[in-house]
């Protein structure tokens, strides 16, 4: 079996980058890399502008000498994405190719003008793929009612094992009701994410909870614009720790009493992964692959709401809780270490692959 996977340069930070920079070792023995769009080295405008043109053929170049059973590609629900990886699948199917999309992303409002717009050509150039692979299985509902008839896989994002491995959060000695109770927000700092949510969330909390503190990890186009927010509303204990990775993320996640998320859309949001892995209970709101896999009350509290006083509510029940937030942890870590490492996310990519090989 030989797979082609098309991704992003793994220098860049973004979701699709970095799972397949964690999966990399894991694919060795079936697969290699193909990089498209945007580098992170400086390019010449000159380079920039001709970029698509000598991607494509570079890509084609690739597929005759290489001869791939399977080219995998990696969009997000998009224009710029879906116009660019369309040009891939077409070249791919034109050489034979079995073609394999995994929609790492799904923007609803942008699906609504493919609906709407372009739904025609959707399905003429994507419905060419022998299989998708998607992160909820509302996003499978929603592409099987657009129409398309081949199989859909609903698979996750991962969290790479040495995380895992590194990750010793200490569970001695249970906390008690009156001692520091630390929530972290740990995402980029964007609207989108429900960073205002949790400040509004945070601040109701500590209203009548003064042991409550606030970690904010990340950066984003709202990270000057919720500083401000802290500082009008005069919230306090509130700690902007910026982007964080490697050992200095393992330390804020374990230094964390809970992980707060209410995000507004989402696929599968890796910082809850590996808040889970890290053994945090976890409050988030019920987007994308939530629902799929998070037991509400026993891992955490999923609201469907993003208000802040319902998430303050869900809080609240924590910090009461000690013993209970505890054991919400402890069965987080081992859930997420079963389903989510990065080693057994690449062997149900394989297996994909091997079913893929045999229809």
């Amino acid at each position: 079996m030989k797979v082609l996977i098309v991704t992003p340069d793994l220098r860049l930070n973004g979701g699709v980058a970095t799972f397949y920079r964690i999966l990399q070792d894991h694919m060795k023995s079936c697969a290699d890399y193909f990089t498209i769009g945007r580098r992170v080295t400086d390019e010449p405008i000159w380079q920039k502008v001709c970029r698509p043109l000598r991607d494509y053929l570079h890509f084609y170049r690739v597929l005759r000498a290489e001869e791939p059973d399977i080219v995998h590609v990696n969009p997000s629900l998009g224009s710029r994405a879906l116009v660019r990886d369309g040009f891939l699948l077409v070249i791919a199917k034109m050489l034979g190719k079995k073609v394999l999309v995994f929609n790492h992303g799904w923007n609803l409002g942008y699906e609504n003008v493919i609906r709407e717009r372009y739904l025609w050509l959707f399905r003429k150039v994507f419905f060419r793929a022998d299989a998708f692979i998607v992160l909820a299985n509302c996003f499978r509902n929603h592409l099987a009612d657009m129409g398309y008839e081949g199989p859909i896989y609903v698979e996750t994002t991962a969290v790479d094992d040495s995380f895992s491995s590194e990750c010793y959060r200490s569970s001695n000695g249970r906390k008690k009701t009156g001692d520091p109770f630390r929530i972290l927000f740990l995402a980029r700092i964007e609207k989108a994410k429900g960073i205002y949510e949790a400040l509004d969330a945070y601040r109701i909390v500590k209203m009548g909870n003064p042991q409550a503190t606030l970690t904010i990890a990340g950066d984003g186009s709202e990270l000057e614009g919720s500083r401000a927010y802290v500082l009008a509303r005069k919230i306090p204990d509130v700690t902007f720790a910026g982007y964080v990775q490697g050992e200095a993320k393992r330390a804020i996640y374990e230094s964390a009493d809970c992980y707060l998320f209410p995000s507004h859309s989402e696929g599968m949001p890796l910082t809850v992964l590996e808040a889970m892995v890290a053994g945090l209970p976890i409050v988030t709101t019920s987007v994308g692959a939530m629902p799929d896999f998070f037991e509400n009350g026993k891992m955490g509290y999923m609201s469907d709401s993003p208000s802040p006083a319902v998430l303050a509510d869900l809080l609240r029940q924590l910090m009461n809780d000690p013993v209970g937030s505890q054991a919400r942890g402890l069965y987080n870590r081992e859930y997420a270490r079963r389903r989510f490492l990065s080693s057994s996310v690449a062997a149900r990519l394989k297996a994909i692959y091997q079913d893929l090989l045999e229809k």
